[in-house]
């Protein structure tokens, strides 16, 4: 029996999909899913100051900038010249677009004093300036004008669906809580629909963006951070939605062909020794310890080596600056080496955020595209103490550990090798429990320096506890900072043996795995 295939002549073709317009906003084409769909009913809704209008403005402007014309209606409560006087302090305002690109009206001059509203004349003006897009700012003026809202949801249908048969995008921004079910009727007429936020969590201004819906997208799901400056609105899309949606974050690149194949070596044999030759590729590392112990200075000696070895590194620093740091080298050997290193071309980025009131994915955002600029290969984070404090004030502290592991897998798959620096709370410790720790546990490599007081002495003791993919040895080291040698960890034959045996001892008394400083973890290691 022969079997045809389907009559398809019958099904109608359906029309090609709509092609995205740039909003001009940084990283928020990124957030919609590829920019606003062209002729798209757009509402932007927010409590006051959320930056609504300041918004809609910078995407209006941008829309001028490249030659198309845009209109733009102000609310009923405030007249353009206010509005106009409060855009010139931005960098998008541009004056001389004003009556040309950029047409500015009253609302209410577009409808009647008396009868019923309609969008007729808003149409018509429109099609007179033939524009690409229309902003009606403050759409709960227009709503208290029209009682019913099955008025106001007809008038926004209509007007949508009008606007966009001429291929005009409208932006209509509304005072409203942006998850209040009482505007959910009205708001089935939007394509997109964009919730700003403005809250005070322990007392400072957080300010957010969701994308609660946009029409034949998948837009990045959750809440993204938001800045207002000199420069308008700025983006800063949630940093676990590069992993969800790679492709459309751009980052599904594979790590650069000249990421070397050797280990990330610190430049110290015997520590390079312990580490079974260097940290492996691609993998994070926490050097983990208690202030004192000269944790800064092992991971500067780790960018020198990769500097000297052709890798570009960054330092990412939340307490001292590159002067300080450089300040600090003063009086050891390398101290002209991390000059010449910071210098432009030099191959060691610096880069410095006070820790006060920042936002997380403001930070990831920054790094991660710094990174990329500098094809970076080697990245110290001095601390990530304060990070993770960021993460927790500004999200929560149940948010840290998918920051984290969202963080440490894109760093992986962009051929970066990590290590951060991580404090302990005691002064002077003598054990420490890292299953208690949320990176400790996800990161794949651990260095642990210990400032011990023994016999009325202090001993500086490095160790390695933890090294995921590589056989390493676990014994106890003495290591010392001094000018001008700088930091050097001592052989077996040169540490103190009986002062560690001693200590190592003492550590083995608590429930925490040691190997004898005697005896080298190598011939009994193996994958971890």
């Amino acid at each position: 029996m022969d079997f045809l295939p389907p009559d398809t002549t019958s099904i109608p073709m359906l029309p090609p999909p709509s092609p995205f317009e740039p909003t001009g906003v940084p990283q928020l084409d990124l957030v919609l899913g590829g920019g606003l769909p062209k002729g798209a009913l757009t509402v932007i809704l927010g409590p006051p100051g959320s930056g609504k209008t300041t918004l809609a403005s910078q995407i209006a402007f941008a829309t001028a900038q490249r030659g198309e014309n845009v209109l733009f209606l102000t609310a009923f409560s405030e007249p353009t010249s206010k509005l106009l006087n409060h855009l010139r302090s931005y960098r998008f305002f541009a004056a001389d677009l004003i009556g040309r690109n950029v047409q500015v009206f009253s609302i209410q001059q577009f409808f009647p004093s008396e009868g019923p509203i309609t969008e007729q004349e808003i149409v018509a003006e429109v099609r007179r300036i033939k524009a690409s897009i229309i902003v009606i700012d403050g759409f709960q003026g227009l709503h208290d004008q029209v009682i019913a809202s099955v008025a106001t949801r007809h008038l926004l249908y209509n007007l949508g669906t009008q606007l966009s048969l001429l291929g005009t995008t409208t932006l209509v921004t509304a005072e409203a809580d942006p998850h209040d079910a009482t505007l959910f009727p009205e708001m089935t007429t939007a394509d997109v629909l964009i919730g700003l936020y403005n809250t005070l969590p322990g007392g400072r201004t957080h300010r957010g963006l969701e994308v609660i819906k946009t029409r034949g997208r998948a837009p990045l799901s959750g809440l993204h951070g938001l800045s207002i400056n000199e420069r308008g609105i700025e983006v800063f899309p949630r940093l676990e939605t590069r992993l969800a949606q790679p492709f459309q974050m751009g980052w599904n690149k594979k790590p650069p062909a000249t990421t070397p194949a050797k280990r990330a070596t610190f430049g110290l044999p015997e520590l390079d020794t312990l580490l079974g030759g260097g940290l492996t590729r691609q993998t994070g590392t926490v050097l983990v310890g208690n202030l004192g112990t000269g944790k800064t200075f092992l991971a500067l000696q780790f960018l020198l080596a990769g500097v000297e070895q052709g890798e570009p590194g960054l330092f990412l620093g939340f307490r001292e600056t590159a002067d300080q740091m450089v300040q600090k080298s003063v009086g050891f050997a390398w101290s002209q080496q991390l000059q010449n290193a910071l210098s432009p071309n030099g191959g060691l980025t610096f880069h410095h955020w006070d820790p006060v009131e920042l936002d997380p994915d403001h930070v990831a955002t920054e790094l991660l595209d710094a990174l990329e600029q500098t094809g970076t290969r080697r990245l110290v984070i001095d601390s990530i103490t304060e990070w993770e404090r960021v993460i927790q004030r500004s999200s929560g502290a149940e948010r840290v550990p998918d920051y984290l592991a969202a963080f440490l897998s894109i760093l992986r798959d962009q051929g970066v090798t990590l290590l951060v620096i991580k404090e302990l709370t005691q002064s002077v410790n003598t054990y420490q429990d890292f299953s208690v720790d949320e990176l400790t546990l996800l990161t794949e490599n651990v260095i642990f320096v210990q400032q011990l007081i023994y016999q009325k002495q202090f001993q500086r003791i490095l160790s390695v506890p933890k090294m995921r993919y590589s056989a390493h040895d676990e014994t106890l080291r003495n290591f010392l900072i001094r000018a001008p040698e700088g930091v050097r960890v001592l052989a077996p034959n040169e540490s103190e043996r009986d002062t560690l045996i001693r200590i190592a001892e003492q550590q083995a008394s608590v429930p925490k795995r040691v190997s004898h400083p005697q005896r080298s973890s190598l011939s009994e290691q193996g994958q971890d």
